[in-house]
């Protein structure tokens, strides 16, 4: 058995228990229903990046035989992926691709593949890990910002409307954190499907994406402080995807074709018009 077989195997088996697992939960809180309506509170840009990861994984030629290394960690990315708990398959996982991406030649269609999933695991599993620890300083920053943008007042995380109909909270869904870890991941799924080698310039693209996406959510949370209306007609995730996926296309346009590629890709798997 080839380490392309083997580790394709073991990572689509984690990726199936490890959204198996996130989405059966999701559903016994909220039901079918609400669960598939927020796409079981799942980025679409996950979904495209697994499928986009899983294809370059396959089309690699790899005939390298597996060693006793791999072997050893296949089993415990196995057996974390096994247990019926969604952070410790996104573990796995963790574990699964990140030592193909160290043992494999980089800009090869395996180490492509492997670094794109990777990267899934970040939004999925250690973006949220970060999160917990530091949310209490970020989400008071977010509402201090917004409270001054809107030029009323602010308690903890709580903001007054502009119209002083209500109160806007600011959750850890607001925060731009979740943001950041999926304009980057859409920016590494775009990169690697080019096959676009990393540059020094690209480290300042990342940090200008990031600001703007720091920016246009803290602007979008200040519009939905005006009213309620305007907290309902600008409330969701179809908007900032949508702004996610034009900053990264903007920082990669180097190869259009290829982009417009991605975009029908992502369009037809998804289901979803744009």
């Amino acid at each position: 058995m080839t380490r392309r077989v083997f580790f394709l195997g073991l990572i689509a088996y984690g990726l199936l228990t490890g959204l198996f697992y996130r989405i059966i939960n999701l559903i016994d809180r909220v039901g079918w229903t609400d669960a598939a309506v927020y796409v079981f509170s799942i980025s679409v840009i996950v979904w495209v990046a697994v499928y986009i990861g899983l294809e370059l994984i396959i089309e690699a030629d790899d005939d390298e035989s597996v060693g006793e290394l791999d072997e050893a960690v296949g089993i415990t990315g196995l057996l974390l992926c096994s247990i019926p708990y969604a952070p410790l398959a996104w573990l796995g996982l963790t574990i699964l691709t990140g030592w193909l991406v160290i043992t494999t030649v980089p800009q090869t269609t395996l180490h492509r593949g492997a670094l794109i999933l990777l990267a899934t695991t970040f939004p999925m599993l250690w973006s949220r890990v970060i999160f917990k620890f530091l949310s209490g300083p970020i989400l008071l920053v977010d509402a201090w910002i917004v409270a001054k943008l809107l030029g009323t007042s602010n308690e903890g995380t709580h903001i007054a409307f502009v119209d002083k109909s209500g109160i806007l909270e600011v959750s850890p869904e607001c925060s731009s954190w979740a943001n950041i870890s999926l304009v980057l991941l859409t920016w590494l799924v775009i990169s690697q499907y080019q096959r676009r080698r990393w540059q020094v310039v690209d480290l300042g693209w990342c940090v200008l994406v990031v600001l703007t996406v720091v920016a246009i959510n803290t602007i979008r949370m200040a519009m939905m402080g005006i009213s309620e209306e305007h907290y309902f007609l600008i409330h969701g995730t179809v908007g900032s995807t949508f702004i996610s996926w034009v900053l990264c296309l903007w920082g990669t346009r180097s190869d259009w074709t290829k982009i417009q590629k991605t975009i029908r890709l992502s369009t037809k798997m998804t289901g979803i018009k744009k």
